[in-house]
């Protein structure tokens, strides 16, 4: 078995990758073509973190279980040689995870091209406890100012997260839609909805003195200039899961998510 290591990791500060000599290491865009199954260990941060990369080069995913809550895992560290087993026998099924893509705008030129998301993006305040305003657009159609905290694009992956505490519907992987969710709107309509994957939502901020960011999947900050609009549509890229039951995120729902008593 060959080990080989994407070369950013070079820049971690985990002692652990600087004791690997160079020679194990190979640039990311050279050492994707190569794989034909991904382990990911570790929890549903690192599978957000890495799942752009592998959506982008279909490389389907196996997770595995080395975090806290673990809610897009089915495989368990202690269970890891017998789901091994069912893989090398091609018992399985791939689970594509519908993913966002977005864009800055400015009129309807596309100024920048922003990371996929995997769960949600989120347009919201600057500053803690100042209000912001977003202009809301359905397939460019106005539909709504929201004044609040904010607002949250998710998938029905993102459904379990962010907008989920935010009184936002819980969706099946299966569905394929786009949910928007008002974070604390200073409005009497303050329910979510649901739109059809076609939709594409489009995002202004509205004249204020505060700064409104934007946020992808937790990970990626970005300024929403006032001159510039968000535009945010299902991508063309899938995150491919390995998967070994139908009914596994049922139980991780009612089990994970329960809460501990």
């Amino acid at each position: 078995m060959d080990v080989v290591l994407p070369s950013y990791v070079l820049e971690s500060t985990q002692a652990i990758y600087r004791s690997i000599d160079a020679a194990y290491y190979q640039p990311c865009d050279e050492l994707m073509p190569t794989i034909d199954i991904a382990f990911i260990l570790g929890g549903d941060g690192t599978v957000l973190k890495m799942a752009r990369s592998f959506a982008l080069a279909q490389v389907p995913v196996c997770a595995v279980n080395f975090g806290s809550l673990g809610f897009l895992f089915e495989v368990e560290p202690t269970e890891v040689e017998h789901w091994l087993t069912r893989i090398l026998a091609g018992d399985y099924h791939i689970e594509e995870r519908m993913m966002l893509s977005a864009a800055l705008c400015e009129g309807e030129n596309v100024s920048k091209v922003l990371p996929l998301a995997l769960n949600e993006i989120v347009i919201a305040h600057g500053n803690v406890g100042k209000m912001v305003r977003i202009d809301v657009y359905i397939d460019g159609h106005f539909v709504q100012q929201y004044p609040g905290d904010g607002i949250i694009v998710s998938t029905p992956t993102g459904s379990t997260g962010y907008s989920f505490s935010g009184g936002g519907s819980i969706v099946a992987p299966q569905v394929k839609c786009l949910m928007v969710t008002p974070i604390c709107p200073h409005l009497l309509l303050k329910t979510p909805f649901i739109l059809d994957e076609q939709a594409v939502l489009t995002f202004s901020s509205a004249p204020s003195r505060n700064s409104v960011r934007i946020s992808i999947d937790g990970m990626t900050d970005q300024e929403l200039p006032r001159t510039v609009s968000l535009r945010v549509s299902r991508s063309d890229y899938a995150l491919k899961m390995i998967r070994f039951t139908e009914k596994y995120f049922y139980t991780n729902l009612f089990t994970k998510l329960a809460g501990k008593s």
